[in-house]
């Protein structure tokens, strides 16, 4: 095996050493263990990166997993057996296959967001060995996301090269973990549950961030998003839970703590969702776990509910202390600071604004928008023409799917005890959908802009990840239910058909080789083509050069495809400039124009271009401190404008002889190099 991939096989034996000292020596059930592992493993490394001791905790870690695991092995060798079963196989044979399958064939970043945000943060905690809140990155702002995924990602390639296809693989372990929960305890003797289950994880994602046919790749399982991991996990810790619950043995409470944690971790807007799973846990805990007497146990069960709740909020008040520092720091260094308004601060005044009290000017101004945005998310519930949501319609269909498999589970539970639970689970996650879509108009009303708000801007990335939660967890219990209540044979025949129908249904709309499983070479052709330029450049300057970026008509897309493969050179946010009114900066790229040439506001992507004059530019590429320019796109309104400022006039690059000139007080001096093409 190439040197380059055994940091896959180290991390899959450092996880798998873990996973086995929780089964064998703290006695989780190994379907259980893979997600608690990687719950502990993405905290482990938040706290370290948040210290700024990755390489050290990263040994520390390695050398305690694997230490863990042999210690484990060697003493309950004789219990080896326990770590086999159902959910851990569905998650190692999952785990491994997909690792030898993106190993093969090298899937790569490709979304706009992979590179504005998650693609660049993963690459440079690898390669700096430093978290990306503390790496330059050519941006004028903080970026400030929640760490939980790209520490996973740094584990998994710790050893070894940086790759994208190390990211995805490191967040579908942990959707393979979460489905792996789904199946929970169910044993080899009840396959005929087990099977459904375990298909019905694996469909989910699928069913609700893929809607029809079409000829881009579908990346569900291919992609650096924290949308649908955030959703699976906090089904997949609800599902941990049931599950710890459904049999005598299963495990200790305490397993799903560091889940909770995780889910806080994963990024900032779907913290109320990490709240909502902590909420059901801690109540089912502390109103159902006891054998006879409903105060027996009374401190204990209120103790851990506590515990659930303080998980993930311990989780939320180290990183945000950890950010106010940063961000703090970015402002007195001449950065932005804090750019938007809190979202603590819109949830009491959004609400007493609904109440017709009086609220800040400040949140006065957005009444309208904020308004607009609540009609729009009640129109959307309830329409598919504009908002798609799943595969069977919009959000009114999926919420009376997820409703009636609660009414079906009340059907099939047995006892007074276990239709409360089943009524427990149903109310508090239906709460939590309507305080969840609350946060999100919140969140359009007083933090996005106008445009976002008016037409909800990601609206389906955004529902979809409480859908996934929701309808786990409607799963699990419903599994839970066919395990323990009545007429098992018919229910278990219930949830194979049902699976079956997902597996249809998915098939219907997803073309294979349009999917993760099938893609072509040819997915990943610009790519290619912007990586070999990159290399073709790099030959021709110094790892600590920065660039001034020139790709006429570019959306910020190229800026940050380019600035993610010129890593550690900074590409420089060529072109930005800070609103006075807003304290805001505007948008970066490479696009360049004078100011007689400015298109008008209502020219499709007149907002990325900047109206330089010709000393403008001038003056703005000296003071960026760039050594080079790269041009990538250009066409004669920059020739014409800015061609006087380059030696050549811009000669070699129109005749495709450079990519690259360097900076002289002269001018701009082509550099003569081969141009990939």
């Amino acid at each position: 095996m190439s040197l380059q991939y055994f940091d896959l096989v180290l991390s899959f034996t450092a996880l798998f050493g873990l996973c086995a000292f929780l089964t064998l020596k703290a006695r989780l059930h190994s379907a259980l263990a893979p997600l608690a592992a990687l719950g502990v493993t993405s905290i482990w490394f938040t706290l370290a990166g948040v210290a700024d001791l990755l390489v050290a905790g990263g040994w520390v870690f390695y050398l305690a997993a694997w230490g863990l695991g042999i210690f484990a092995l060697v003493t309950k060798r004789s219990q080896a057996r326990r770590l086999l079963s159902p959910g851990a196989v569905v998650f190692w044979g999952l785990a491994v296959s997909f690792a030898v399958y993106f190993s093969i064939r090298q899937p790569m970043f490709h979304d706009f967001d992979e590179f504005s945000f998650w693609g660049p943060a993963a690459q440079m905690t690898s390669t700096t060995n430093h978290l990306y809140t503390i790496c330059e990155y050519g941006t004028p702002w903080q970026a400030t996301q929640n760490c939980g995924l790209i520490v996973l990602s740094y584990f998994v390639q710790f050893f070894g090269a940086f790759a994208p296809f190390k990211v995805y693989l490191a967040y579908d372990l942990l959707l393979f973990a979460c489905i792996a929960a789904l199946v929970g305890v169910i044993g080899f003797k009840y396959y005929r549950l087990a099977l459904p289950m375990a298909v019905i994880g694996w469909c989910t994602p699928w069913f609700f961030t893929v809607y029809a046919r079409t000829i881009f790749l579908e990346d569900t399982y291919m992609s650096a998003y924290g949308d649908v991991p955030a959703g699976m996990l906090a089904g997949g810790a609800v599902a941990m839970w049931i599950a710890l619950r459904s049999e005598k043995g299963a495990g200790p409470r305490w397993a799903v703590l560091p889940v909770l944690a995780l889910l806080a971790n994963i990024k900032d807007n779907t913290f109320p969702i990490a709240l909502i799973a902590a909420g059901c846990i801690a109540a089912d805990a502390f109103l159902f776990d006891y054998k006879d007497r409903w105060k027996q146990g009374l401190a204990r069960r209120f103790g851990f509910a506590v515990l659930c709740l303080a998980a993930p909020l311990a989780q939320y008040k180290i990183w945000s202390n950890y950010i106010a520092v940063l961000v703090q720091k970015n402002a007195e260094s001449g950065g932005t600071g804090v750019t938007s308004l809190s979202p603590f601060g819109a949830a009491l005044q959004g609400t007493k604004m609904l109440l017709g009290l009086s609220v800040p000017e400040e949140y006065a101004a957005r009444q309208e928008q904020f308004y607009t945005a609540m009609a729009n998310m009640w129109d959307a519930f309830f329409s598919s023409e504009k908002w798609t949501l799943s595969m069977i319609g919009p959000g009114v269909v999926v919420t009376a799917l997820i409703l009636l498999m609660f009414v079906i589970a009340l059907v099939f539970a047995k006892g007074i005890r276990q239709r409360l639970r089943v009524l427990c689970w149903m109310g508090l996650t239906t709460l939590g959908f309507v305080a969840y879509s609350y946060v999100i108009a919140l969140s359009y009303g007083f933090i996005f802009k106008d445009f976002q708000a008016e037409g909800l801007e990601d609206y389906s990335r955004y529902m979809d990840t409480y859908y996934i939660a929701w309808f786990l967890i409607a799963a699990a219990v419903l599994a839970w239910v066919v395990q323990t209540g009545r007429w098992r044979l018919l229910a278990q025949a219930g949830a194979l058909a049902f699976a079956c129908l997902m597996l249809v249904r998915v098939n219907m709309l997803v073309l294979p080789q349009m999917s993760v499983l099938g893609f072509s070479d040819a997915t990943f052709a610009d790519q290619y083509l912007i990586m070999e330029k990159v290399d073709a450049v790099k030959t021709q300057i110094d790892e600590g050069d920065r660039i001034f970026f020139v790709s006429q008509g570019d959306n910020g897309l190229l800026w940050f495809t380019y600035s993610c493969y010129f890593q550690p050179n900074i590409l420089d946010y060529s072109g930005w400039e800070e609103n006075k009114e807003t304290g805001l900066y505007g948008a970066g790229g490479g696009s360049f124009c004078l100011p007689e040439n400015m298109p008008s506001e209502d020219v499709e992507g007149a907002i990325y271009f900047h109206a330089y004059s010709t000393e403008d530019l001038a003056k703005a590429v000296a003071e960026s401190g760039c050594e080079y320019i790269f041009v990538d796109k250009l066409d004669a309104g920059f020739v014409a404008g800015y061609g006087s400022l380059f030696t050549d006039g811009l000669a070699a690059a129109e005749n495709g002889e450079t990519l690259l000139y360097r900076i002289t007080p002269d001018g701009y001096e082509p550099v003569a190099m081969e141009v990939p093409r």
